[in-house]
């Protein structure tokens, strides 16, 4: 075992302290799939936009994060759910992950296409605000669904003006 390891209080005196700008906005959070996560995540959506400096985005963000979570909870209840909130490439991008099980062949476009009427209201406003919403498998090992919505901060605005 080397004792020459720097402890962690050492090291904490060598880096900047923490500021919330859009460039380092990257959370994730791991919620119960049921209704009583959603005004949480709206919560927490709101917040984290703010002190990230992105307010403006935050009513888009707020609506987006509740929709894609609803969906989860209508189509996994009582699963977990992972929600991820990231600014990346001047755009925000809030994915949701879900349990969702994988269905046989004949079943699985019949529930996606359950799935996506569930997101139409969302997939609608996004879209006419200029940004995109999405459904889709999640990769192996994981499974279960992916569902996210991204826009700019001029998707953001559009929306105000709806």
């Amino acid at each position: 075992m080397s004792h020459n390891t720097p402890c962690l209080s050492h090291l904490m005196g060598t880096s900047a302290p923490f500021e919330p700008a859009p460039g380092n906005l990257s959370y994730s959070l791991g919620l119960p799939s049921d209704a009583y996560s959603l005004g949480m995540a709206r919560t927490v959506v709101r917040r984290v936009l703010c002190e990230h400096g992105l307010a403006g985005m935050a009513e888009l963000g707020v609506l987006a994060t509740s929709e894609l979570l609803a969906n989860a909870c209508l189509f996994t209840p009582g699963k977990a759910a992972t929600l991820s909130v990231r600014w990346r490439f001047g755009v925000l991008r809030l994915t949701v992950f879900d349990e969702h099980p994988r269905h046989p062949a004949g079943l699985r476009e019949a529930c996606r296409a359950r799935r996506r009427a569930a997101l139409s209201t969302l997939d609608a406003v996004v879209d006419a605000c200029g940004g995109i919403c999405g459904l889709d498998e999640s990769a192996a090992p994981l499974g279960g669904s992916k569902m996210w919505a991204v826009f700019s901060r001029e998707a953001a605005e559009n929306y105000a003006l709806l």
